[in-house]
């Protein structure tokens, strides 16, 4: 049966949607820029003087431009290609790709693989966002075989990859440090109040003007007309995966973009997985490791850590199921 296929177009249908949920119209609204960049859209939210503010969005770009010409794998000239060109040898990156890879590595001992930044072989054969067919798997195999976190070394010395058939992933990393970098660079550019949201990755700083707390919606994973409403817990960055942004059916199965490292198949144990950390680069990576993990150890791994928090669904056969990690229970609601 042919495939039916389902993306976003440049991820417009985002995984996690900003609801501005005051009662009134805001007494001064933001000024909004919205480009594409890293292969999705970013909307930068910007509260104070219109001219002023308009002013600094290159700021905010040149970060998201910044970080694709280093990390990006779809460039033969990213820094990315040159440390795989380079296995064997330690070489020296950027600051940039430095901190990135040492947070990838950090996250990938932590949950033990379910985030892997060497997925590359994989990202590449399952080929999304144009997948409409599962690959075999035989060639499954073939490129799990190539997926090992352990062969990428990085240390305040440099990056050293031991196996020249691994390929490096680091999209999601990549994607929340620009949000992160490109938050720092408004706030010193003079931008005291605003929002920066990249395809599931969120990030605010600042009051708003009219003085309402910052609230947001996850959208609902089988609804796209319905949302969860959460209150602002005191983390600014906000990250949520699912299964249902980039996926096609062959059948009744889905198969989605979100590639669980450890079987080389799509993750099935959740449709959802949303977490909230102190940046964006860590909220996006352990959104993804919880999203593989599953509820329980997913759960377990964000209530080791603090100022991490986490909620996640699971399809049921009664229907949608939450779980929340203790910071965030009891704060959310369903909004029809």
């Amino acid at each position: 049966m042919a495939a039916t296929v389902k993306r976003a177009f440049f991820a417009l249908a985002t995984l996690l949607v900003v609801l501005w949920l005051v009662p009134s119209p805001e007494p001064q609204p933001p000024v909004r820029e919205d480009r594409l960049a890293l292969g999705t859209l970013v909307t930068v939210k910007l509260y104070g003087d219109d001219e002023a503010m308009t002013s600094l969005f290159p700021l905010a770009f040149a970060q998201f431009d910044l970080a694709d010409s280093l990390m990006s794998r779809y460039r033969d000239d990213s820094e990315v290609a040159a440390i795989e060109r380079a296995a064997g040898r330690s070489v020296v990156p950027s600051p940039a790709v430095h901190r990135v890879l040492e947070r990838s590595i950090h996250w990938a001992r932590a949950c033990e693989g379910a985030f892997d930044p060497t997925v590359g072989a994989l990202t590449r054969l399952w080929n999304f966002p144009d997948a409409t067919a599962a690959p075999d798997s035989a060639s499954v195999d073939s490129a799990l075989a190539l997926v090992d976190y352990r062969a990428l070394v990085v240390n305040e010395h440099g990056v050293h990859l031991a196996r020249t058939d691994v390929r490096l992933d680091l999209g999601a990393a990549a994607k929340g440090y620009a949000v992160d970098q490109a938050v720092e660079a408004l706030s010193s550019g003079g931008a005291q109040s605003g929002l920066i949201e990249a395809g599931g990755d969120i990030r605010y700083w600042g009051k708003k003007p009219d003085g309402h707390l910052w609230r947001f919606g996850i959208q609902h994973p089988r609804d796209p007309n319905r949302y969860f409403e959460v209150e602002d817990i005191g983390l600014s960055a906000i990250a949520t995966s699912g299964d249902y942004q980039q996926y096609f059916l062959e059948g009744e199965q889905r198969y989605h973009h979100i590639i669980d490292p450890q079987s080389g198949w799509p993750a099935r144990r959740l449709i959802s997985a949303t977490v909230w950390a102190e940046t964006a680069m860590d909220a996006d990576i352990l959104s993804t490791a919880v999203f593989v993990l599953g509820a329980k150890r997913g759960l377990e791994l964000v209530e080791q850590w603090p100022r991490v928090e986490a909620l996640v669904f699971t399809d049921t056969a009664g229907g949608l199921k939450s779980q929340a990690t203790s910071g965030v229970q009891g704060r959310f609601r369903f909004v029809d």
